[in-house]
């Protein structure tokens, strides 16, 4: 017989399932995906060109050329779908969360399990197991299609290496979108009036999705010039590390901005992974990992520290969703 967390689970799964909401949402993220790669793809063969016809510009006139040949490597195409589930993933989680709680209190299940030897702790990790299933499932089936969609798109297959990648990218996604789950269940279970907890949740995911990433983009100098400000004034690496100590109490405020936001961890391990920040492109994926760290440890521990709030905070007061 299954342990009643599976069973709870199992019940979650379907209750989303038969959901036509979050079945448009997986639609909508699959469908911006194929027009992501497509749309990546044009802008790096456009680049491409650019860069023949300046060549074949530079030679006509007994001039040698400045720049390297743009390189193809099929995972810097997935910078839009990073975005995509920056800002719709984390939605899809606030909504998973709000709706857990929500069909609860309406429909009054809670009070039938509650009378069977199911404990709150047997109730709350069932819920949140099952939404991570769910959740888990949704990218897996994106990255599948990435899979199949790359070779079509950039006409090579992935390497076994971009494959692992793709794999870690799963489990970091998914946590991702666990982390707004678990603000929005434990909202929705706090608050006396469950649609405050829906304007909450979604006050947060602006501040912390949208304001604070963007403000941290903005205040960056290299950001303030196509290509970069330092590669504009042909300043190296170091050299723009030299400049910026002029700027050191700047600086920290501008990456002490970046570093409260959530998102920002997601998109800078990713970014490096995929090789999008073009320093990680030919690193080896150990020492990729090894500069990302603490951006992947904060994608996942997170998750856990709400789970262990979530179910604290049931167990003091399951009756309120009696």
């Amino acid at each position: 017989m299954l342990h009643p967390t599976f069973i709870i689970a199992i019940k979650e799964v379907r209750d989303i399932m038969r959901s036509h909401i979050f079945l448009a949402i997986l639609a909508l993220l699959m469908a911006l995906t194929i027009t992501s790669l497509f749309v990546s793809e044009l802008v790096f063969r456009d680049q491409l060109v650019q860069y023949s016809s300046s060549l074949e510009l530079l030679k006509s006139i007994g001039k040698s050329p400045i720049g390297d040949v743009p390189q193809f490597y099929p995972l810097n195409l997935l910078r839009g779908v990073v975005d995509y589930i920056e800002i719709i993933g984390a939605i899809l989680g606030i909504f998973l969360g709000y709706i857990t709680v929500f069909k609860e209190k309406n429909t009054k299940a809670i009070k039938l399990l509650l009378t069977r030897p199911i404990t709150p702790k047997d109730i709350m990790l069932g819920k949140i197991f099952g939404n991570f299933i769910f959740i888990f499932g949704t990218i897996s089936l994106i990255t599948i299609l990435i899979f199949f969609t790359l070779p079509a798109v950039g006409g090579v297959w992935l390497s076994g290496i971009e494959t692992v990648k793709l794999v870690m990218f799963i489990f970091i996604s998914s946590f991702y979108i666990l982390i707004f789950f678990m603000l929005s269940l434990w909202l929705s279970l706090s608050q006396k009036n469950i649609i405050n907890a829906l304007i909450i949740a979604f006050s947060v995911w602006l501040l912390f999705v949208l304001i604070f990433p963007q403000m941290g983009d903005t205040m960056d100098p290299d950001n303030q010039v196509p290509g970069g400000f330092f590669k504009s004034m042909t300043l190296d690496h170091d050299q723009g590390l030299r400049v910026m100590e002029h700027f050191r109490y700047y600086e920290m405020i501008r990456t002490g901005v970046e570093y409260i936001s959530v998102t920002k961890h997601y998109e800078r391990s990713l970014f490096a992974l995929f090789g999008i920040k073009h320093s990680f492109n030919d690193q080896a994926l150990g020492s990729i990992l090894i500069s990302q760290w603490g951006n992947i440890f904060s994608i996942f521990a997170i998750p856990f520290l709400g789970m262990l709030a979530n179910m604290r905070f049931f167990q003091k007061n399951q009756e309120i969703l009696e």
